[in-house]
């Protein structure tokens, strides 16, 4: 009787068939931070704005319906930085004059098309609200239909801020939940990153306002950010226990981020995870931010804010770069 012994020699790993390159760069982890960053914005700032005008809740106003100077400016950074993403969005596409082709269709399962449609949504409602908050300037320019644009937006401020409030939601859920739609990517197949990213956001959102707000300004917005923190914490203490206790691939794709030896710009994935986003980018701000609360001075009171900004910039690096170095499918 005959062995026969047959050998099968598999290709699927092959860098050739499924490369583990990276195939998003710099621009989509920039993409997402200020996509989040816009998105968090237009939620402070119309939740503010609603908050006054019905409730008197929020720091003064600086007279004749003109909000203060915090509002005024993350309003008008909001429809700035997002496009400014979306230019980094565009420049990563291999066919960029195919770019019209996501607009003239609705795919409701696709991410992509649900968020494009948000993004459409998004740059009239920001305006409009940045507008309204900046209406004495505009007004001295005395161009008809930017006043005529004013009056309606001041007759519908309500109305206007709380679609900006639910549009802003939808920024920051979709910029996870695109990774998440992912599902060869392990690490990205997690639907606690919509709810991560949107927290991420808010918190940079707040610490960005928190660095240009006038000092009389800043403990409001330190209050939103040190909240957002702490939440973002308990998320990604999800995010990890999920993927740990997940299926091996899953597991295998956390361990890589948070344990692994690849390295991003020179430092292991383990180093920026633990040192560069979770006690920088979360904790030392946190703290410091409670030291202002309970009436600590802080030396350096911009230290906070800065180190809440880099710390949603790494997040947004670590979860591209070491979603795709992970050997999928081992």
């Amino acid at each position: 009787m005959t062995e026969t012994t047959t050998e099968i020699i598999s290709t699927k790993m092959n860098p050739n068939v499924i490369p583990h390159l990276h195939i998003w760069e710099w621009h989509i982890p920039l993409y997402l931070f200020l996509g989040g960053l816009a998105g968090g914005l237009l939620i402070i700032t119309a939740v503010m704005i609603v908050a006054k005008r019905h409730f008197g809740i929020g720091p003064q106003d600086e007279g004749e319906g003109c909000p203060c100077l915090a509002i005024r400016l993350g309003s008008a950074l909001a429809p700035i930085l997002l496009g400014i993403g979306m230019l980094f969005l565009f420049l990563d596409l291999a066919n960029k004059f195919y770019v019209w082709a996501f607009y003239t269709t609705v795919q409701p399962t696709s991410p992509m098309s649900a968020g494009s449609w948000i993004l459409i949504a998004f740059f009239p409602m920001a305006v409009l609200q940045a507008m309204l908050v900046n209406k004495q300037f505009l007004r001295n320019l005395n161009i008809g239909i930017v006043n005529k644009l004013i009056d309606w937006t001041e007759d519908h401020l309500t109305i206007v801020a709380l679609l900006n409030a639910h549009i802003g939601i939808g920024i920051g859920i979709y910029t996870g939940i695109m990774l998440s739609f992912f599902y060869a990517r392990p690490l990205w197949s997690s639907s606690i990153l919509g709810m991560l990213f949107l927290v991420s956001g808010i918190s940079s959102a707040a610490a960005l306002l928190l660095l240009f707000a006038p000092k009389h300004e800043k403990p409001i917005y330190s209050k939103i950010d040190a909240n957002a923190l702490w939440i973002e914490m308990i998320i990604v203490g999800l995010f990890v226990l999920g993927g740990i206790t997940g299926p091996a691939n899953t597991s295998g794709a956390m361990m890589h981020l948070i344990a692994g030896d690849h390295q991003l710009a020179g430092m292991s994935y383990m180093l920026w995870f633990w040192g560069g986003f979770v006690a920088l980018g979360l904790i030392v701000p946190m703290f410091l931010e409670f030291l202002e609360a309970i009436g600590v001075h802080i030396k350096y009171p911009l230290v906070a804010p800065v180190l809440v900004l880099m710390g949603g910039l790494i997040l947004r690096f670590l979860i591209v770069f070491a979603g795709q170095t992970y050997h999928t499918f081992m």
